[in-house]
């Protein structure tokens, strides 16, 4: 954390009470309702991270110097029955290679479909969606590559939402709900300029 604040004035929230999580993040301050910002240590980008939201490190944490970074973390509740999993890979190929981008998302999700693009003022976003069965259980996936307009650099982002126990009543999850989540996340990156 880049300003050391008194652990008594920390929030108090799985991301700022686990310590590896603690490091990632820039300040204890949310910047929108229940989310705080990651700034990548590689300088080449900046997202929102859900205040639940835990990463543990190593292995589900790797950075080589500025040019690329994976984090995986996960937003778990037993008591409200869900959890939010989200893998971040970020490098500095851009559109340059979305072609290999897209293939490497493709078979790292298993999903050989098409992609839509979305656009937004200084990104373009390749989006897509499916939803996988295993033992009864349902997972449902959101994942896209999203390039940089300015520059040379890329995140794909996986998000998927899932019940923890299916056989549970509350296991409820409204999949509209979860793609716009997943957009407005997807939305939310912002890549530095050089």
């Amino acid at each position: 954390m880049s300003n050391e604040v008194d652990s008594k004035e920390l929030p108090n929230t799985a991301a700022f009470r686990d310590e590896f999580t603690r490091s990632l993040l820039d300040l204890p301050k949310e910047v929108e309702d229940g989310h705080y910002l990651f700034q990548s240590k590689t300088g080449g980008y900046s997202m929102l991270w859900p205040k639940n939201a835990v990463s543990d490190g190593p292995p589900f944490y790797q950075r080589s110097k500025d040019s690329f970074e994976k984090i995986i973390f996960n937003d778990r509740n037993e008591k409200q029955n869900y959890r939010y999993s989200f893998s971040t890979t970020y490098s500095t190929y851009g559109e340059s290679a979305i072609d290999s981008s897209l293939n490497l998302l493709s078979s790292g999700v298993s999903y050989y479909g098409e992609y839509k693009k979305i656009e937004t003022d200084k990104t373009r976003i390749y989006f897509a969606k499916s939803e996988k069965s295993y033992e009864g259980a349902t997972g449902y996936f959101f994942f896209s590559y999203i390039a940089s307009k300015e520059s040379q650099k890329g995140l794909e982002y996986i998000y998927s939402a899932e019940c923890i126990d299916y056989s549970n009543s509350n296991c409820n999850i409204d999949i509209k709900k979860e793609e716009q989540k997943a957009l407005h996340y997807m939305k939310s990156v912002k890549f530095n300029k050089e």
